[in-house]
C-alpha cells in the first residue's frame, strides 16, 4: 500500500499533501509573532490559547503553530507541556510544535498523542541543532519544517537554496529519515527594504520551491509567508502576501504559515493593486517599491485595498444577489435576499398561471397569502437555481486552486444561513416515513453544508434522517445502521483525503456482509472515483451511487425505496461491469445510473 505522509492530533490525521493545496499552519499562538498570544502566556491564560488555537480552526487552519518562549518567563519547558496536553484534549487540529530548545520538543513529542510537526531544523553554525532533533525525527516518526540555513548561514539565491536543502537532506539520511520528514523552507526575506542584495529574493523563493521539489521528491516545502512583507503598512502587507502566495503556490508550495483571515483571492484583488505586488515581487522595474508605497499611503483600510468589488447592488434582482453574496462571502442581509427571491418566484409562477398582473404592494403580500404548494415549490426553485449553482461555483474555484480553503469555509456559511431560512418555507411531509437514511460527514472532514442540505430536502419529502454530524468514525455509522435498521446511508465529503473514508466503508461492509446501499456525495469526489471503489474488490451488491447534489440523492432514494429497486440496482450492477475507469483520451466510460 502506498505510504502517504499524515500528521496527526489524538483526534485526526491530516494529509501533508492537501489537494488542492496549501497545507495551512495557523500562526496566531505563537509569542514571537503575535502580542496577543505573549500577552496571554505571560498570564498564564490557558483558557484564553485554547479559543485563540480554536478560532484559527474555524478560519481554516489545518494545523497550528504553538511557540511559548519569551524573555519574560523561564519555564518555557513546563508551560509548552501544559499547554500541549490542553490542546491535546480540546482541539482536534495537530501541532507544529515551534521552539529553540531541543529540551522542549522532546517534551512536547512526548506529550502529544499523535504525530506533531517540528519547527524547526537547520545546519547553522556547526549543525548542533540538526544532530540534537534529527534523532528524535527518526525516534518519534515526525516530519520538521527544515530551514535552508547551512554552515555558511542563511541560503539567498535559488542554487544556495537548492545546494542546502541537499545537504539537510543527506545529513538526515545518515539518521535514517524519509524524504516526507523534510518540509523544507527555502527561506523568503522583506522586500520592504529596498535594498540591492533582496531586490530578487521572492523571484530566488519561487525559483527555490520549483528546485527543491524537483530535486528531492517526496519532500514537502513551506514558507512563513508574512516575511515576504516586513515592514510594509499592513493594508500593503495584506495585498503583497496574498499575491505571493498564489505564485508559490504555482511554484509547488505545498504549506504556508499564516494567518487565514489575511489572505485575499487573487482574482478578486483589484488590477492596479495586483500589478503594484507583481512588480515589487517580480523586481519588474526600479521604482517597484516606491510606487507601491505611495498607492498604499493613501488607502484609509484594508477593506479598501482588499478587493475589486466592495458590496451588492441593491439594484440587482434577489437571486443575482443571493448568488453573488455566496460566491463572495458577504453574509448579512442574504436571508432577507432569500426570501425576496422566493417571492419574485412566486410573482412570476403565478402570473405565468392565472395570466393576471401582481403589483408592488401584492407582490409583498403574495409569500404570506400564495398557498403552500406554490411557495414550497418557489422555495425549491431557488434553492436549485440560485443557491446550489453558487456553491458549486465555489466548489469548482476551489478545485482549481483559485481559492483556498478558509474562503469556502466563509462561502459555507453564507449558504448555511440561506438554507436556514430557506427552510422556513418548505412543506414538511408528515406522517409515515418513506425510509431511513443514516448521514454524515466522513471522519476527518469538518465540512458539514453539503450535508445538511441533503437532510434538509430529505427530511422535508418524508424520509427519517438520522444525522451523525461531521468527523464520524466508520465504526459509528455501522452501529447506528444497525440501531435504527437504515434502509440507505448516505456519505459526504469536501476534502480529497477525507474521501478515502468512503472507500474504507465499503470495503468495510463488503467483507462484513453489510447489505446496505451507499449515497455518496460531496466536492471532493466524482463518479470515476464512486465507481472504482464500488468494483474494486468484487462489485458491492446493495450499490454505491454518486449523487452530484442533494436532489440527485433524493432520486436514488425514491428508486432505492420504491417498487423498482430491484430493477435500478440490477441496471446499475450491469453497467457498472461494463465500466471501466478511463486511462487516457481514447477510452469511454458508461454512465451510470445516479
Amino acid at each position: 500500500m502506498k505510504h502517504t505522509p499524515r500528521i496527526s492530533s489524538a483526534l485526526k490525521a491530516v494529509d501533508l499533501m492537501q489537494k488542492p493545496p496549501p497545507l495551512i499552519i495557523g500562526e496566531r499562538l505563537n509569542t514571537q509573532g503575535s502580542r496577543r498570544a505573549k500577552d496571554m502566556v505571560l498570564n498564564s491564560d490557558y483558557d484564553g490559547l485554547v479559543n485563540l488555537a480554536r478560532t484559527q480552526i474555524e478560519d481554516g487552519a489545518h494545523c497550528l503553530d504553538v511557540c511559548v518562549a519569551t524573555t519574560e518567563r523561564a519555564d518555557e519547558l513546563e508551560f509548552m507541556k501544559s499547554l500541549a496536553k490542553r490542546l491535546s484534549l480540546e482541539i482536534d487540529a495537530p501541532l507544529v510544535i515551534d521552539s529553540t530548545d531541543p529540551k522542549v520538543m522532546e517534551a512536547a513529542l512526548q506529550q502529544i498523542p499523535g504525530r506533531p510537526v517540528i519547527n524547526s531544523i537547520n545546519l547553522e553554525g556547526d549543525g548542533s541543532r540538526f544532530h540534537a532533533l534529527a534523532p528524535l525525527m527518526a525516534k518519534y516518526g515526525v516530519p520538521a519544517i527544515t530551514m535552508c540555513i547551512g554552515p555558511g548561514g542563511m541560503a539567498k539565491t535559488p542554487q544556495e537554496k537548492l545546494e542546502t536543502a541537499i545537504l539537510l537532506y543527506e545529513t538526515g539520511t545518515k539518521y535514517g529519515l524519509q524524504p516526507w520528514q523534510f518540509i523544507f523552507d527555502v527561506l523568503t526575506f522583506t522586500l520592504a527594504t529596498g535594498e540591492q542584495e533582496f531586490l530578487e529574493s521572492a523571484k530566488a523563493t519561487l525559483e527555490g520551491i520549483r528546485l527543491v521539489k524537483q530535486k528531492i521528491p517526496g519532500c514537502f516545502t513551506v514558507l512563513g509567508l508574512s516575511n515576504v512583507s516586513f515592514g510594509l503598512t499592513p493594508n500593503a502587507r495584506k495585498i503583497v502576501n496574498s499575491i505571493f502566495l498564489h505564485h508559490a503556490i504555482k511554484a509547488g508550495l505545498d504549506a504556508v504559515i499564516i494567518n487565514a483571515k489575511d489572505i485575499i483571492p487573487y482574482l478578486e484583488i483589484d488590477q492596479e493593486q495586483r500589478k503594484l505586488a507583481e512588480d515589487l515581487i517580480f523586481n519588474s522595474h526600479p521604482n517597484a517599491l516606491a510606487e507601491l508605497i505611495t498607492f498604499f499611503e493613501g488607502v484609509k483600510s484594508v477593506s479598501d485595498a482588499s478587493s475589486k468589488r466592495i458590496e451588492v447592488d441593491p439594484s440587482w434582482e434577489a437571486s443575482k444577489r443571493c448568488y453573488f453574496r455566496i460566491v463572495h462571502r458577504l453574509k448579512d442581509g442574504i436571508e432577507s435576499d432569500v426570501v425576496d427571491s422566493i417571492e419574485d418566484r412566486i410573482h412570476v409562477n403565478l402570473t405565468a398561471s392565472k395570466n393576471i398582473e401582481i403589483n408592488s404592494y401584492m407582490k409583498k403580500k403574495v409569500i404570506l397569502e400564495a398557498p403552500k404548494q406554490v411557495v414550497h415549490d418557489a422555495a425549491v426553485q431557488t434553492l436549485n437555481e440560485v443557491l446550489l449553482p453558487a456553491m458549486k461555483e465555489v466548489g469548482d474555484k476551489f478545485g482549481a486552486g483559485e481559492l483556498i480553503l478558509p474562503f469556502v469555509l466563509k462561502s459555507a456559511e453564507c449558504m448555511k444561513a440561506a438554507v436556514s431560512e430557506l427552510e422556513k418555507y418548505l412543506i414538511r411531509r408528515e406522517g409515515v416515513s418513506k425510509g431511513k437514511l443514516v448521514l454524515c460527514t466522513v471522519y476527518g472532514d469538518v465540512h458539514d453544508i453539503g450535508k445538511n442540505l441533503v437532510k434538509t430536502i430529505f427530511t422535508n419529502n418524508g424520509y427519517s434522517v438520522y444525522d451523525l454530524g461531521k468527523q464520524v468514525p466508520l465504526q459509528s455509522i455501522v452501529e447506528k445502521i444497525k440501531e435504527v435498521n437504515a434502509d440507505a446511508v448516505g456519505l459526504s465529503a469536501l476534502l480529497v483525503s477525507t474521501s478515502k473514508q468512503m472507500q474504507y466503508f465499503v470495503e468495510h461492509s463488503r467483507q462484513n456482509k453489510i447489505t446496505i446501499p451507499v449515497l455518496c456525495g460531496g466536492a471532493a469526489i466524482n463518479s470515476s472515483y464512486i465507481n472504482r471503489i464500488a468494483k474494486e474488490g468484487g462489485i458491492y451488491d446493495s450499490g454505491v451511487f454518486y449523487c452530484k447534489t442533494a436532489f440527485e440523492g433524493l432520486t436514488v432514494m425514491n428508486k432505492l425505496m420504491s417498487d423498482q429497486r430491484k430493477a435500478y440496482v440490477s441496471e446499475w450492477h450491469q453497467k457498472l461491469e461494463r465500466w471501466e475507469e478511463k486511462r487516457g483520451p481514447a477510452t469511454q466510460s458508461l454512465k451510470l445510473p445516479h
